[in-house]
């Protein structure tokens, strides 16, 4: 395995009228990456994709209305993002590769694979949201302060940071205002996913989830408790492999990348 490298291109690639921006890194054996609530850094690597692109050709497309895409009105109900998600892998040369898919990113992933098996080989889910059990509730992490949020999202708060804070390298005031604008639509469009509760009869498919699925939670995480492994577990006909991985929160790939990527290494070898 080589030295781990930040060097990564960013592209804009048409999309309904819009643009997605898809990042890829590393060479070899190709695996995507599915963003979680709080997308994709601007200028700049996400810590997994760089440990992940030592030794694979990483393809990590930013989803319709999240950091450098463009935000699409038609995105209404679930099965719009899914018909959408469906759209993107075939843009970005994703079709057969295995996926890791974090959070929202998660959720999508596997529906998409109930419908279209195609879509992936192998899926590494890191915490998907996607079900609801109302004796053990996942978090509102949009009916909460932005602190508190912040706070559900990872078990070490300057691992998203870079989505919170202000970054000082950054004077122009219309380049603060865009920034603003970037992160309010992210927010919006993951909302827009798992509010008011993160449940769209995915119990009910998830029996046509033929692929491999390995499962991995940080047991730390406050948005999507740990038991919703054992749930997922129950549903899913094809579960390779479980994962937990200590002192990580929801994001569990933003707090602790490199266990993760040695996850992803053993799960697809």
């Amino acid at each position: 395995m080589s030295a781990v490298s930040t060097a990564f291109t960013a592209r804009q690639l048409p999309f309904r009228g819009g643009t997605v921006k898809v990042v890829e890194a590393g060479e070899g054996p190709v695996v995507g990456y599915l963003h979680g609530m709080v997308g994709l850094p601007s200028g700049e690597l996400p810590p997994l994709l760089a440990e992940l692109a030592a030794d694979h050709r990483v393809i990590a497309p930013s989803l319709p209305g999240f950091t450098g895409s463009s935000y699409l009105d038609e995105l209404r109900v679930l099965f719009d993002w899914v018909v959408a998600l469906s759209e993107l892998v075939d843009v970005c040369g994703m079709v057969g590769a295995p996926v890791v898919a974090s959070s929202v990113g998660a959720m999508l992933a596997l529906e998409l694979a109930a419908v279209r098996p195609e879509a992936f080989s192998h899926l590494v889910v890191l915490a998907p949201m996607g079900l609801w059990d109302g004796d053990d509730p996942v978090a509102d992490a949009f009916g909460t302060t932005m602190t508190e949020q912040r706070a559900m999202l990872t078990a070490d708060p300057a691992a998203t940071a870079r989505f919170f804070d202000d970054d000082p390298a950054v004077t122009d005031p219309a380049e603060r205002i865009e920034l603003g604008v970037s992160r309010y639509l992210t927010r919006t469009s993951a909302a827009s996913l798992v509010w008011p509760i993160p449940e769209h009869g995915f119990d009910q498919r998830a029996h046509l989830v033929r692929n491999a699925v390995s499962l991995v939670w940080g047991t730390a995480d406050r948005l999507v408790p740990p038991s919703y492994s054992d749930r997922f577990a129950a549903l899913l006909p094809n579960v390779a492999g479980r994962y937990r991985v200590n002192e990580a929160g929801h994001l569990v790939d933003w707090d602790r990348p490199i266990e993760v990527a040695a996850i992803v290494r053993t799960a697809l070898g």
